[in-house]
């Protein structure tokens, strides 16, 4: 027997062994016939199978994009800018100016009659003030203060002119945590704040705002929304109140591809409006070699109300590209290529005949 036939003979004897063992091959997933199987027969193909629908896109079945407004809750957003004037709180830094009409008086001297006093308000709620006392001043006014004060001077002060002013607070102040350039405390002006205006002193974020969520915690209550929602909707730029906690995340959006693609993966998408289109270019589009291209999915679970879904694309539709344009994705979408029926055969020639063929070839060029 001449060495090229030993080598076909050897080779035949390799391929008797592998094939029974040609079911153990890996797989891209299940084919076209299996997932329209399921979504037709469902359940009672077995027990633990999950049951969806499939429904082949067109451009009556193209999915409408949601008109939902997500909002803040109500009691949030209908609160509005402070309409009273503040009030003084333990832990103020109080600047308290004193004139006085004559040039030798109480605290006036020759050339001065202005005197600044910087008072902090105690942890009980007191100021103390030269000639006044202590004085309760939690809970009062800048202009219930200074009334009070012009009553302690009454006779000890000649004809005084007061102005008290909060210079520093920590009573009016906010939490702000998470994906910001200046996390912390954050002082509120007097007015108030809004959110967005909160997020811009902090120094904004440095991710794209559809991948912000912002957490609004107010005393027992607690929300949260995107921040291209905020941004897109007035009324959720909420006014921020003195002890609220702000925690901005950050969720990276990625999508999972998988089965006859160029590079199966799960990728972020950098565009607020994620599509089809877009996710499949983004892997170099479909496998020519593997790919079915009627049977390309889109896996969308179960939502409230509503069973899951395998949304099919059959891309040898001349508007197949246009279609998938068309076709926003969701976070939680999984994108399916089937694979064709020669792609079992195309396995097996990689995995299996390839190898075989390489020794096969290798060893005849050793003999020759």
């Amino acid at each position: 027997m001449s060495q090229r036939m030993m080598h076909g003979a050897m080779l035949l004897t390799g391929l008797a062994t592998v094939l029974p063992g040609c079911s153990t091959m890996p797989a891209f997933g299940p084919d076209a016939t299996a997932i329209n199987r399921v979504a037709i027969e469902g359940a009672d193909l077995q027990g633990n199978t999950l049951p969806f629908q499939v429904i082949n896109v067109t451009t009556d079945s193209l999915p409408k994009a949601s008109q939902a407004v997500e909002t803040f809750p109500i009691k949030f957003r209908e609160e509005q800018f402070r309409d009273t004037d503040e009030t003084v709180e333990v832990g103020d830094k109080l600047e308290i100016r004193i004139w006085e009409v004559a040039d030798d008086g109480l605290f006036a001297t020759a050339g001065k009659r202005e005197t600044v006093l910087n008072v902090r308000v105690s942890n009980s709620g007191n100021i103390t003030v030269p000639y006044a006392d202590r004085i309760n001043a939690q809970g009062l006014t800048t202009s219930e203060l200074r009334h009070l004060l012009l009553e302690r001077y009454q006779g000890k002060v000649v004809e005084p002119e007061i102005a008290v002013t909060i210079v520093a607070t920590e009573s009016r102040s906010v939490t702000v945590l998470g994906e910001v350039r200046g996390a912390g405390r954050i002082a509120i002006p007097p007015r108030g704040i809004r959110l967005l205006d909160l997020i811009a002193q902090t120094g904004g974020v440095p991710q794209p705002t559809w991948e912000i969520s912002i957490s609004v915690q107010r005393a027992d209550t607690s929300a949260s929304l995107g921040l291209s929602e905020v941004m897109d909707n007035i009324t959720n730029n909420i006014v921020i109140l003195p002890g609220d906690t702000v925690q901005v995340s950050h969720e990276p959006r990625r999508f999972a591809v998988y089965g006859g693609v160029s590079r199966p993966s799960n990728i972020k998408v950098p565009v607020e409006n994620a599509h089809l289109a877009y996710l499949l270019a983004e892997v170099g589009g479909l496998n020519d070699r593997v790919a079915q291209t009627r049977s390309v999915y889109v896996f969308r679970p179960a939502e409230p109300g509503k069973e899951a879904t395998a949304y099919r694309f059959d891309f040898s539709r001349p508007d197949a590209l246009l279609l998938a344009n068309a076709f926003r994705l969701k976070p939680s979408d999984i994108t399916y290529v089937a694979s064709a029926d020669a792609a079992d055969l195309q396995r097996f020639m990689s995995i299996i005949l390839s190898p075989l063929l390489g020794v096969a070839s290798t060893t005849s060029n050793l003999g020759d």
